[in-house]
Order: structure tokens, then C-alpha cells, then sequence
């Protein structure tokens, strides 16, 4: 009896019913309640996160500003180079407002001083929304940046060496025609220059007498070629103008009418890519320097010439009808053995950072191997180098207010 009873019961449903609704119901209004709740906070966090994005859009118009007035210094609103104090509204002290279609949706403040080098700009640009006045809620946004210009060098001749030159053959090096940028002479060297053969040198000194003292420049001291020096700074963004030209190589490289030369900044970098004694002098081993051959027909361009900056971070040798118009910058050796028409108007750089060997400027007696100072040239790339200030890598910052 006691067994049948108890299978009645566990199979019995009546009284389920309610427990199930009144379960189902506590789930529900549970969610409800979370959900309302969900529902309040959602607008707040969206107009939050709208004024965050409109806060950062305000600062980065002011950003925009800044690099515009870097670039148009004789502008009216433009930023004069060199920067000595800034003026309003450049040294943070005037709120600008930022409007669509009449309506402000913020203001922003700019702030420009000068950077770590002479042709770099610290921009700190902050924005808010609504407004940066009053009580009301307000969001704040911030952004530093660096913002870099390729300097010119201007070097003080046409071939400039940290080391010893030896020219012969019927190499010239001419620097006569072009005083644009002050005088210069043919060539300054931190050694000896030795004259060979026929070779001819002429300096802008007020006479065509070659291969005088006011035309080869001897025995300089070391420390006058850190102003024809590019930074470890300078030469990462040389890089970055490269890799976005697509001419940015690595370690042995051959320029011939098989791999040919376009326009612009070709970068030929260390084998391991990290600029050379980045980390103390000497640090870089000479199995680590890049080694570059130019031979005739390297330029891509229709008219036989190249136009641009090369640099070379290691050893250059040119050889064979060349022409180029711009600057070459060498971190190592230079040797230059030309023949036909081939020159190189512009200028020559050589950082001997290795003194391997003598900086050398030779040619056969059928030919001649030709530097002509241009100072346009070496300003500008043969109008390839850009001359605008363009953000540093890796200096973009956002900060939150």
C-alpha cells in the first residue's frame, strides 16, 4: 500500500503549473530590469564615445593646422623657419573653434616648439567638445606629434669627405657656376687631397686659377663635418620617404641598365637595416655596411639622368656614363671612375665612417669624371626631395583629458 501511495505522488503533476509560472516570471523581470537599465546607460555611453571621436577629430584639425603653417611659412597665418617664439595662435593660448555648417562642435588649442634637431617641430594640438569654457560637461582630447623636415646639409663643396681625396686622371670639380647658396669650393677633405694626372679642381674663389688653395680645402677639422651630417633621426626618415617610394634596399645592391634607378630617394641601407654605429662608435661591423655599384644606363628616367638623393650606408662605386642631378650621400667610401658624358651636378658627400680607404674621383684618359655644384639641386633632390614637414614615425600620441 505504502509503495502504491508513493508512485502515485512522484507521478502526480498537479500543482507544477504555478511554481513554473512564477519562476518563468522572476526570469523575466530580471531581464527586463537589465535591460532598462542597459537601455538608460546605452544613449550616455554613445554620446561619451561620439564626443571622444569629435574631440579627437577637433585636435587633429588643429594638427593639420600646425603642419600647414610649418609649411607655408610666408603665409600671413604661416610659421616662420627657423622658429624662434611662436605667436598666436601657435603657442597655445587662443581657443580656435571648429564648426559644420554653422555649428561649433568644438575648439581646439595649438602649441609648436621647436624639436631635438633644427628641422624638427613638436606639435601638441588639444581639442574639446563642446567647448573649453563654462561648467557644462566637456570632453578633452589630446595629441603630440613630431614632425620632421629633411634638412639641407648645405655642404661647403662639391665633394665633401671626412677622410682623404685623391683625384686624378681628367676628373673635374667644378663649383664656378652656382653661388646661390655662398661660395663653395671644389672639394674639403679632413686629409690630404692629392692632385693627380690631369685632374682639374675649381672653387667659387673669385678666380679660374684651378687647384688652389681656395679650391681644394685641406686638413679640416673632424668636428666642421657634423654640420654636412645627417642625424639618426634624419636618416629614419629618409628611409620612410624611401620604403614609400619603394626604393629602399638592403646590403650589396647593382644599378645597371637591368635594375635601373627611378626618380626620387633611393636608401640603400646595412645589411641588417640598423644605421650604423646606432649604439656607439664602431659597433656596426664592416661586414654589416651596404656595397653599391652604378654602372651607365642605371637611370630610369627617359632622359638618361637621375634625379634624387642616394644614400649609401656603407661603400658607393660609380663607373661608366652616369648623370645624375642631386645629392649622393655616402656613410663609407667614394670612388667615382666615369667615363663619356656622365657628371653629377648636385653634390658628394662622403662619411668615411670606416677610413677603409681613400675617397677616390678617377677616369681614363677617354672620358672625364664630373661634379658640378648645384645648389637647387642638393636643396631639393633634383626636385624630388620633398620640402614639407611630414609626422615622424612613431611619434604619433593621443592622450585622453
Amino acid at each position: 500500500m505504502l509503495v502504491h501511495r508513493l508512485n502515485l505522488l512522484i507521478r502526480s503533476q498537479r500543482g507544477v503549473a504555478l511554481p513554473m509560472a512564477l519562476l518563468t516570471m522572476l526570469i523575466l523581470s530580471a531581464l527586463i530590469i537589465a535591460f532598462s537599465m542597459m537601455a538608460a546607460s546605452e544613449p550616455v555611453l554613445a554620446n561619451n564615445q561620439l564626443q571622444v571621436a569629435q574631440a579627437r577629430a577637433v585636435a587633429e584639425s588643429g594638427m593639420e593646422q600646425a603642419i600647414w603653417a610649418l609649411n607655408n611659412q610666408a603665409n600671413v597665418n604661416g610659421i616662420p623657419n627657423p622658429l624662434v617664439t611662436p605667436a598666436a595662435p601657435y603657442d597655445g593660448s587662443t581657443a580656435i573653434p571648429v564648426t559644420i555648417n554653422g555649428a561649433q562642435v568644438g575648439v581646439f588649442t595649438i602649441s609648436v616648439t621647436n624639436g631635438a634637431t633644427a628641422n624638427e617641430r613638436n606639435i601638441v594640438a588639444t581639442g574639446w567638445t563642446p567647448t573649453n569654457t563654462g561648467t557644462g560637461p566637456k570632453v578633452k582630447q589630446k595629441i603630440q606629434v613630431t614632425v620632421f623636415q629633411v634638412g639641407f646639409l648645405d655642404p661647403p663643396s662639391a665633394l665633401t669627405v671626412r677622410g682623404e681625396i685623391a683625384v686624378g686622371g681628367n676628373a673635374l670639380i667644378d663649383s664656378r657656376s652656382d653661388a646661390s647658396c655662398g661660395n663653395k669650393a671644389g672639394t674639403v677633405s679632413k686629409g690630404t687631397t692629392a692632385l693627380n694626372g690631369s685632374a682639374d679642381v675649381y672653387g667659387a674663389d673669385g678666380n679660374d686659377v684651378k687647384n688652389q688653395s681656395g679650391d681644394v680645402i685641406q686638413n679640416v677639422a673632424d668636428s666642421e663635418f657634423n654640420n654636412y651630417t645627417y642625424s639618426n633621426a634624419e636618416l629614419d626618415a629618409l628611409k620612410a620617404l624611401a620604403k614609400q617610394n619603394g626604393t629602399y634596399f638592403q646590403g650589396t645592391v647593382s644599378f645597371n641598365s637591368s635594375n635601373r634607378m627611378p626618380n626620387g630617394i633611393i636608401y640603400v641601407d646595412t645589411v641588417s637595416g640598423q644605421n650604423i654605429d646606432k649604439n656607439g662608435a664602431n659597433t656596426t661591423p664592416t661586414s654589416d655596411l651596404a656595397s653599391v655599384d652604378i654602372h651607365g644606363n642605371a637611370p630610369l628616367d627617359a632622359s638618361g639622368i637621375f634625379s634624387g638623393v642616394l644614400i649609401v650606408a656603407g661603400a658607393l662605386s660609380i663607373s661608366g656614363n652616369f648623370q645624375m642631378h642631386g645629392l649622393v650621400y655616402a656613410l663609407n667610401d667614394f670612388t667615382y671612375l666615369g667615363t663619356g658624358t656622365g657628371q653629377i651636378v648636385g653634390a658628394v658627400l662622403s662619411q668615411n665612417v670606416r677610413d677603409i680607404s681613400a675617397t677616390t674621383i678617377d677616369t681614363d684618359t677617354s672620358g672625364n669624371s664630373t661634379i658640378i655644384w648645384n645648389c637647387s639641386y642638393v636643396r631639393t633632390g633634383g626636385g624630388q626631395l620633398p620640402q614639407t614637414f611630414t609626422i615622424e614615425a612613431g611619434t604619433y600620441k593621443e592622450i585622453s583629458g
